[in-house]
């Protein structure tokens, strides 16, 4: 019963790292993420920048998922809002992108 806690009690911490999308086994989510409250009159006209980073295990982390590289991917010089994407298969897989929406 003991052994039984211990892993559980890790599994919780291994995954307690993640930002706001959590799912013990898998997770496919997008959040949103409050940037700079600047109304959009058009949206269809906002420029679309992603920046993403894949974990493998939580031992091996690639890439660059920062707002920073995001924007400058497409150009954007003013960020209207950000979205998140997180997928994860239980502690083997998981990736996180960013989106980010501005001029």
């Amino acid at each position: 019963m003991k052994k039984i806690l211990a892993t559980l009690v890790l599994l919780f911490a291994l995954t307690g790292t993640q930002a706001n999308a959590m799912g013990l086994f898998y997770t496919n989510a997008t959040y949103p993420v409050t940037a700079t409250g600047t109304k959009v009159q058009d949206l269809s006209k906002l420029k679309k920048g992603e920046a993403s980073t894949t974990n493998v295990l939580f031992i091996v982390e690639v890439g660059d998922a920062s707002i920073d590289t995001a924007a400058k991917n497409a150009g954007i010089t003013k960020i209207s809002h950000i979205d998140i994407q997180e997928k994860t298969v239980f502690i083997f897989w998981r990736g996180v992108k960013v989106t980010v929406y501005g001029e």
